[in-house]
């Protein structure tokens, strides 16, 4: 009977620890269920809190993506902050409804996240932006008028002053497009991803203007004698004959300035210097080895050399061999960059009787000049008095002077407005920026070719061809450029006057037939990049600081076209860039792999 009943109490004892498990199991189980319900609840409730902040958010950011695709950055840099003062206020509201730990939950939460994350960092970027940068650079419009001569004088001092608000104003600028630059694209929806897009864009639009007065700012203090005269020479390239860096020194005027006091000294036509008959300064051994000594024989061809510091230096020499003096920087301009200051100053009455405006100052400069004056030194002397009666407005009061920020932007952009100094300091602030008139650099960022263009007459037919080229990359190591060159020259330009077809007969001094171009065209590819097909009609003609040049030929009759392919191998960064040669017509072109 014991053993019975310790049988029955072992079995009794079985079932109650199998009743125990099976308690715990479903304990457990509810726990676990409990604490899924509560995280879908978590995941619901912040989803919601989220979405109505969202909800709350959208107006204002709708609202401010209007003001911002609508901003206007003349009247942002000419002081108006009603724009800025709009967009600041609605970021500000869509600021607050897009922050704090519910949202920052929300921004964990698989797919979803990156879009609340998304919405968080362009709202926060566009609202430290508009109370920051855009609020400085309206601030720093308000002293732009310091740019802008009085009585013939630039206030220096005050410039210095204007440059660390402009420096402020750029850095939030970089700095957003940085933080822009952390959204990814294909993480998040498109209205998100377009709305990125198109912020970024703005942005583009604002940092060069930034980024030129910011030059300007920090150059011109010490560039216009702050610290004691200096003397500069400004070149006036003439686009009708080509050179590398835009035509041949058409004319060359000495300016001095002193403590912001600007004045013309002296100018000279650049076919007045007197042929060297050896080089009047030595080149760099690339540079004759691509284009001979010419560039340093002929007061005109110093601009044949694509490195305008180099170029710069040997205007320099030629000046002082003739004229005497101690340049210490070189400016050089055309007449396209007339035209544009010319929309800040607004129509200008010449000497002649004729009426300089930024829509004719092209034609009037580069070719009806031709057809008028037979004699070349009237030709010019009519060159000069209009460059000199445009800076004479430059420096009298009756300026825009956001205009005139702009024009000197859109010039520096496209490289039609370079600076050298001589100083180190300045060519340091220099360095790196379109105004140096540099070669193509490659790094492990970007791949850039140069395509350079040189008149082979003597005449002044560049006025009507059109050029254009472009990039593109074929395979991860080879990219593809392509140049096409064309005479839009009327059928009757055989009839046209000598001077300008560079004819004394019927063939010009190099045996090109009358009223035919002939261009040398030098195409520089990336340092280290080889030629990975046929070069064409085109030759290697050397190496140019570890670039490989290739040249190439044309001579067009009117309504004539010729195009060069060509495609290199290399090694360099992904970024493609082509700087060339700036000129009057463009011509589209895309290349082919």
């Amino acid at each position: 009977m014991v053993r019975k009943r310790q049988h029955r109490r072992r079995r009794a004892s079985g079932r109650s620890a199998s009743s125990r498990d099976a308690a715990r199991k479903v304990s457990a189980g509810r726990i676990i269920l409990a604490l899924v319900t509560v995280l879908a609840l978590g995941f619901v409730v912040v989803l919601a809190w989220a979405g109505v902040g969202a909800a709350r958010a959208l107006p204002h950011v709708e609202r401010a993506q209007q003001v911002a695709s609508g901003l206007d950055m003349q009247s942002v840099l000419a002081g108006d902050t009603s724009q800025v003062d709009e967009l600041q206020n609605e970021l500000s509201a869509a600021r607050s409804s897009t922050s704090g730990p519910v949202w920052r939950l929300a921004e964990g939460i698989p797919w979803v996240g990156p879009q609340f994350s998304a919405t968080r960092t362009l709202t926060e970027t566009l609202d430290d932006l508009a109370s920051g940068g855009l609020a400085t650079a309206a601030d720093a419009g308000e002293g732009v008028d310091s740019l802008m001569p009085v009585d013939g004088q630039i206030d220096v001092a005050g410039m210095g002053a204007l440059n660390v608000q402009v420096e402020s104003a750029l850095e939030s600028v970089t700095e957003a497009r940085s933080r822009l630059a952390t959204i990814e694209p294909a993480s998040v929806v498109t209205p998100l991803r377009e709305g990125t897009a198109q912020v970024d864009g703005l942005l583009a639009e604002i940092e060069p203007t930034l980024a030129g007065t910011s030059l300007a700012t920090s150059l011109l203090p010490g560039f216009l004698g702050a610290d004691g005269e200096r003397q500069h020479l400004l070149l006036l390239q003439n686009n009708a004959e080509w050179r590398s860096q835009g035509g041949i020194i058409g004319s060359v005027i000495e300016l001095t300035a002193t403590d912001g006091q600007i004045e013309f000294t002296d100018q000279a036509p650049g076919a007045s210097f007197d042929r060297s008959e050896e080089a009047i300064t030595p080149l760099e051994f690339d540079t004759e080895l691509i284009y001979g000594d010419r560039p340093a024989r002929y007061m005109q061809n110093p601009t044949m050399i694509p490195e305008f510091a180099e170029a710069a230096q040997v205007a320099t020499a030629f000046w002082k061999e003739d004229r005497g003096g101690d340049p210490t920087g070189v400016i050089s301009i055309d007449p396209v960059t007339l035209s544009y200051m010319l929309e800040a100053t607004g129509p200008l009455e010449l000497p002649t009787g004729d009426t300089l405006s930024s829509e004719n100052a092209v034609e009037l400069l580069l070719n009806e000049a031709y057809l008028r004056y037979e004699d070349p030194a009237d030709q010019d002397l009519f060159f000069s008095v209009a460059a000199e009666a445009v800076f004479d407005a430059l420096l009298s009061d009756d300026v825009d002077p956001v205009m005139a920020v702009q024009a000197i932007t859109r010039a520096v952009e496209e490289r039609r407005l370079l600076v050298w100094s001589a100083d180190e300091d300045e060519r340091a602030l220099l360095e790196d920026t379109a105004v140096a008139g540099a070669m193509p650099a490659s790094d492990e960022d970007s791949t850039a070719f140069g395509v350079y263009l040189n008149d082979g007459t003597g005449a002044k037919l560049d006025y009507y061809m059109a050029a254009g080229s472009s990039v593109q990359w074929c395979t991860d190591s080879t990219a593809s450029v392509r140049l096409t060159l064309r005479n839009d020259a009327p059928e009757d330009i055989r009839d046209y006057p000598d001077y300008l077809l560079g004819t004394s007969e019927e063939e010009t001094s190099s045996g090109v037939p009358r009223g035919i171009t002939r261009t040398l065209t030098y195409v520089y590819l990336p340092e280290g990049a080889e030629l990975s097909s046929n070069a064409g009609d085109a030759q290697l003609a050397g190496q140019h600081g570890g670039r490989n040049v290739y040249e190439w030929t044309t001579e067009l009759a009117p309504g004539e076209s010729a195009t060069l392919d060509l495609q290199a191998s290399t090694s360099t960064g992904p970024e493609l860039e082509l700087i060339s040669t700036p000129v009057l017509n463009e011509v589209e072109v895309a290349p082919e792999c």
